[in-house]
């Protein structure tokens, strides 16, 4: 019996498994590449995102405990609530200045609250962020994506600020940096409008 080799477009391939951290590296340089806003974008100009109407925000999610949240429990101060999951590389990059921003901003009644929408929920969440140190934050859980949806969040990681009484809203698409002193003046000025 003779071995005929099939042409290569037909051989079986093997997938590349690359490490995850080179992974992320190579995933951060190609949104940055594709004109995506960089990490520090609005905090390196101090300008703003357009002010728009505050998107519907209904759907309850879970805190850590498993109770049931919604947005509107925060309504009495102002609020970041930042959409993120733990397979986004650029999620997980911003995650440490968040965890900045929310110490800093904690004097200005400024919660912040992050809201995974991992499939796995705070299952899959909580260790994640355990392991890389996230604190000073509120948790949210919202595993079938209905908030994000209701919140029209098109892409991660995607940061709305609502200030008190949830009447308006500013939408930051991309990472930035949250605790940089430019972006922290940026958030009490939006919050005190």
């Amino acid at each position: 019996m003779s071995y005929r080799r099939l042409s290569p477009i037909l051989q079986p391939k093997s997938p590349v498994r690359l490490p995850p951290l080179l992974l992320s590296i190579l995933m951060v340089f190609a949104l940055l590449a594709a004109g995506l806003p960089s990490p520090t974008g609005a905090a390196g100009t101090g300008e703003a995102p357009p002010r728009e109407a505050a998107p519907d925000r209904a759907s309850p999610i879970s805190d850590e405990t498993g109770a049931e949240i919604r947005v509107a429990d925060f309504a009495a101060r102002p609020v970041l609530i930042n959409f993120w999951a733990t397979w986004c590389a650029p999620c997980i990059a911003e995650l440490p200045a968040l965890s900045r921003a929310a110490a800093a901003l904690a004097g200005d009644d400024v919660t912040v609250l992050l809201v995974s929408i991992d499939r796995g929920g705070a299952a899959k969440a909580m260790p994640f962020l355990d392991r890389h140190g996230v604190t000073g934050v509120r948790l949210g859980f919202d595993p079938k994506a209905r908030l994000s949806r209701e919140m029209q969040v098109r892409g991660l990681p995607t940061t709305i600020l609502l200030p008190a009484g949830q009447t308006a809203a500013w939408r930051f698409v991309g990472p930035f940096e949250w605790d940089d002193d430019a972006m922290l003046t940026l958030i009490r000025q939006l919050v005190a409008e």
